[in-house]
């Protein structure tokens, strides 16, 4: 049973090998062979607000880090 199971498992292992060989040489070598036009960029100007618009600098930084700085020293 353990070499029927062992057969069945390699044979599978070997079809996927061989998948994985096609997908990446030939399926990619036919679309980058074959003379396909620039994809078609989109020109639309969209005024969509960032989900994250990143760090704002501070005016004064000494402010802050005083306040920082005494709340550790009250905690000790």
């Amino acid at each position: 049973m353990k070499r029927r199971i062992r057969k069945i498992i390699n044979f599978f292992a070997f079809n996927l090998l061989f998948f994985a060989l096609y997908l990446n040489f030939i399926h990619k070598d036919k679309a980058n062979n074959e003379s396909v036009a620039a994809p078609v960029v989109s020109t639309q100007n969209t005024n969509a607000a960032a989900a994250y618009t990143g760090t704002v600098l501070v005016q004064n930084p000494e402010k802050y880090l005083n306040k920082e700085q005494s709340s550790q020293n009250n905690q000790q």
